[in-house]
């Protein structure tokens, strides 16, 4: 009997968890709310600016215009320029695409970063190791040279 019902057992086919109707979505990443308002932000202007698939035709037009014109004078004498380059970097900051590749970038960043801190938490705990060591032999050496204070020379 024992062995029909292992016999059973083993010719039924492993039933797995997985369930396609019962999935949950993928979390996003998790990020701060300064990391997401301020730093992916900063990502995006900076990123908008320098790269020529985004805004930097407009950027170079607006600072031309400018230096041409100067700093004050340029404020009103750039408005057509000025304006455009607000638009550009209005629709890069809610462009999904560019918005995702600075969050990509960012979470690479705190990655390595984290990653760097605790290589070199590691080392310092190495180099605190190293020391305490060397410490604890000199205190043992100095208490083996010492010469007893109880002992009278006569």
């Amino acid at each position: 009997m024992a062995e029909e019902s292992t016999q059973k057992k083993q010719d039924e086919p492993v039933q797995s968890e997985f369930d396609e109707n019962d999935m949950k979505p993928v979390p996003k990443l998790v990020m701060l709310r300064a990391e997401r308002d301020s730093l992916i932000n900063d990502l995006v202007r900076d990123k908008a600016k320098e790269d020529p698939r985004y805004c930097f035709a407009a950027f170079a037009d607006m600072s031309a215009c400018q230096q041409e014109h100067g700093m004050i004078a340029g404020l009103w004498k750039c408005a057509k320029q000025n304006e455009r380059f607000k638009l550009c970097m209005q629709w890069a900051f809610y462009n999904e695409k560019l918005r995702d590749q600075c969050k990509e970038e960012y979470v690479n960043k705190r990655k390595d970063y984290a990653k760097q801190n605790r290589e070199r938490d590691e080392e310092n705990q190495i180099r605190l190791r190293v020391v305490n060591e060397w410490m604890r032999r000199e205190i043992d050496g100095e208490h083996k040279r010492e010469p007893h204070q109880g002992t009278d020379a006569k």
